[in-house]
C-alpha cells in the first residue's frame, strides 16, 4: 500500500504544479466560484480530493468529497488522516450524489464530458441538481465545446495533444507528453447547447461560461505571449449555473 500512496502522491503533486492546472484551470475556476467561506460543498469526481482541500483552505463550513474510483478515496482519505482538515469521502458515483443531502454548491472537475449518451448527461445534471440546496450554485468544468480538434499538434507546447472528428458525441482523446506522467484520458465531445439543454432539463438556471483567465503568477513565469493561443482555443471551460 505504501508505493500505491506513493505513486499517488507523485502523481497528484506533479498534476497540482503542472501550469495549465496551476495558472489556468485553479484560476479560472475559484475566480467563478468566489467565496465559499462558511459553505457546504460537495466535490464530485474528487479523485484524491485536491480541490476538496482547496475548498476546506478557502473557508468551507463542510467538504464532501465523491468519487467511484475506490485507490483515489483511499489515498484522499489517508492524506486526510495524515493532515485532517475535516472532509468527508464516499466512494460513491455521480449518479448517486443526490444521497448524501443537500450542499450550498456542488463542484463537478472534468465530470460531464465522460457522459457517453445525452440520456447519460442529463441523469447527471439531475443527480447534480438535487444534490444543491435551494439558491445553490453548480460550478463545473468540462471539455471546451470550442477546443481545437483538428490539429493535433495545436496543444503540444501546453504539453498534451488531442484529437477527435469533432462532432457531436464523439470520442475525444487527450495525451499527455509530459514524461513522467504519461497518460491518455477518452472522453466525449458535446456542444455547447447539449451541456446547456441538459442543465436546464435538470432544472438548473442563469447557466455562465467563464471566460478563461490566466493568473498573474503565469503570465510573470511564463509569459504572455506563451498563453495566447491556448486562451483562444482553451481545452477546458469552466461554467456556472443555480438551482
Amino acid at each position: 500500500m505504501g508505493s500505491q500512496y506513493d505513486m499517488l502522491a507523485a502523481i497528484t503533486n506533479l498534476t497540482a504544479e503542472m501550469p495549465l492546472r496551476k495558472y489556468f484551470e485553479e484560476y479560472t475556476f475559484f475566480q467563478a466560484l468566489g467565496d465559499v467561506t462558511g459553505r457546504s460543498v460537495l466535490d464530485v469526481a474528487c479523485g484524491s480530493g485536491l480541490y476538496s482541500r482547496r475548498f476546506k483552505q478557502r473557508g468551507a463550513a463542510r467538504v464532501v468529497g465523491i468519487d467511484n474510483s475506490e485507490g483515489m478515496i483511499d489515498y484522499a482519505r489517508h492524506l486526510e488522516a495524515s493532515q485532517p482538515l475535516g472532509i468527508e469521502y464516499h466512494v460513491q458515483g455521480a449518479e448517486n450524489a443526490r444521497g448524501l443531502g443537500t450542499f450550498d454548491v456542488v463542484a463537478a472537475t472534468y465530470l460531464l464530458h465522460y457522459a457517453p449518451t445525452r440520456e447519460v448527461l442529463r441523469d447527471m445534471c439531475a443527480s447534480l441538481f438535487a444534490s444543491l440546496a435551494p439558491g445553490g450554485r453548480l460550478v463545473s468544468i468540462c471539455m471546451s465545446p470550442d477546443m481545437e480538434l483538428g490539429d493535433s499538434s495545436y496543444y503540444r507546447k501546453y504539453d498534451f495533444e488531442a484529437a477527435s472528428r469533432g462532432e457531436e458525441g464523439d470520442v475525444a482523446t487527450v495525451k499527455s507528453l509530459v514524461p513522467e506522467l504519461p497518460f491518455t484520458i477518452t472522453a466525449y465531445h458535446w456542444t455547447r447547447p447539449t451541456y446547456e439543454a441538459a442543465l436546464r432539463d435538470a432544472g438548473f438556471r442563469d447557466i455562465v461560461w467563464h471566460p478563461p483567465q490566466i493568473a498573474p503568477e503565469g503570465i510573470a513565469a511564463l509569459g504572455a505571449d506563451h498563453w495566447t493561443e491556448y486562451l483562444r482555443r482553451p481545452h477546458a471551460e469552466v461554467f456556472s449555473c443555480t438551482k
